[in-house]
């Protein structure tokens, strides 16, 4: 390594590994829910899958949006400008936000004819169940954008091992919640469904 290097190979590892892992506990969030509905029937799973492909397109736009935000607050941190990069941060927290909040309400608005239109005529069962699953998700969307916003300015400060934590005991939320919705609630779709929500809206 050369004496001009910005990071260590050491410093890189600290930072890359934890930010892996909290971008695999938050798509796993999604794939528990899969798993646990999966016992609560045929037409509670395929709504649940159908509707989780539906739900990481928005997963990968929050965090698309995050991640250029983490570029210009990164760029004035580095710069030693840390009015400009609090100001950025504030920004980008409440466009985040913002924007999260109108897909929100679009996808309640519209849930049952985007349904129709990304997948067909389906059977009336897998519908249902793709629409509670769907308007229940939706509400977890502004905290999903935050969320992501929040990762970014950490990221910004090189201290990814927060939002790494934060997702493990995000999924430990969703997974013990799961369970108690689908096999002593016998809640169905709204049994995995709510414990993702909190799960999103835990780290705020």
């Amino acid at each position: 390594m050369g004496g001009n290097d910005l990071f260590s190979g050491q410093e890189l590892k600290k930072m890359i590994v934890p930010l892996f892992l909290e971008q695999l506990l938050v798509m796993l969030v999604g794939l528990a829910d899969t798993l646990v509905i999966s016992y609560a029937g045929e037409s509670a799973v395929s709504g649940v899958s159908l509707v989780n492909q539906f739900n990481t397109i928005f997963i990968y736009l929050f965090t698309a949006l995050a991640s250029e935000g983490a570029v210009v607050i990164s760029q004035y941190i580095g710069r030693q400008d840390t009015d400009l990069a609090g100001e950025s941060a504030s920004q980008l927290l409440m466009f985040s936000f913002g924007f999260s909040v109108l897909l929100g309400a679009a996808v309640l608005l519209g849930n049952e004819a985007m349904l129709c239109l990304l997948f067909g005529k389906v059977e009336q069962p897998v519908m249902e169940a793709c629409m509670i699953y769907m308007r229940i998700s939706a509400y977890s969307y502004p905290a999903l954008a935050v969320y992501n916003a929040g990762a970014a300015v950490y990221r910004s400060l090189g201290k990814t091992n927060v939002t790494m934590y934060l997702s493990v005991v995000s999924n430990l939320i969703n997974v013990i919640g799961n369970v108690i919705g689908v096999f002593v609630f016998r809640a169905g779709v709204a049994g995995v469904a709510w414990p993702s929500f909190l799960a999103r809206v835990f780290p705020q």
